[in-house]
């Protein structure tokens, strides 16, 4: 069994699995999300894909990816109803928390309606790793930008684990980004590019990493004087 990570943990990326292979490929994003969890022989991960509807195709894709080796997963979901009864003990008891992607708008509310934001902060302030992809890396700051009504729009009603916004697929969306920071919907923003992920130990980003070459990740600011800057983050490749 591992330790909780030292400081509350989140993992925002734009990684998660190579869904073009059968069964899926972990990222190593995974490996690095197990170490900050204090390195058990056997993680307890736990799968939570509520912006696909608990999609059965996803669930099942998951246990397979990790079907060969020690990692103990479970999954979270709601649909039609929770499949765990007490979802607060069960979440405490991870070591690793993960959110895939999907419709972070719907993700948020469903989490709401049952409470799951309550015990997600719980969790993080207990030292379990959270962590996710898109939609999961999304939902843990104030806001954002997603697709989740169709067209690309801002969001401000993320959980506000992290007190900034974060965009994903960010080379499609710099200049609505750069729009969003200067006409001040936006403060500070944190992006990523496919492939590419942040790590906040509390509220302090302490790390940038990718798991594939050229995947970038970026800080997007508006000073005093209205000017947006984009700083380019300094990122570590993970080794598979």
């Amino acid at each position: 069994m591992g330790l909780p990570a030292d400081h509350p943990t989140i993992l925002a990326t734009s990684m998660g699995f190579n869904r073009a292979r059968d069964p899926w490929l972990p990222s190593p994003v995974f490996r690095y999300a197990f170490e900050l969890a204090g390195a058990p022989s056997r993680p307890r991960l736990c799968f939570i894909t509520t912006g696909t509807g608990d999609r059965q195709a996803s669930i099942d894709a998951f246990y397979a990816a990790f079907s060969e080796s020690g990692v103990q997963t479970t999954h979270l979901s709601l649909f039609d109803k929770p499949n765990i009864a007490d979802m607060s003990a069960h979440l405490l008891g991870q070591d690793v928390i993960w959110v895939d992607r999907g419709s972070v708008v719907n993700l948020l509310a469903v989490w709401r309606a049952h409470g799951l934001n309550r015990a997600l902060r719980e969790c993080w302030d207990h030292g379990v790793v959270l962590g996710g992809e898109s939609a999961g890396s999304l939902c843990w700051f104030t806001g954002g930008t997603t697709d989740s009504f169709g067209d690309v729009r801002p969001f401000q009603d993320g959980l506000g684990f992290l007190p900034f916004a974060n965009v994903v697929h960010y080379d499609t969306r710099r200049e609505q980004t750069h729009q969003l920071i200067a006409s001040g919907t936006f403060t500070d923003c944190y992006a990523t590019d496919a492939g590419a992920g942040l790590h906040f130990s509390g509220t302090e980003l302490v790390a940038a990493f990718s798991d594939r070459k050229d995947a970038g990740a970026y800080k997007i600011s508006r000073a005093e004087n209205g000017e947006v800057t984009e700083q380019v983050l300094e990122v570590t490749r993970l080794k598979r």
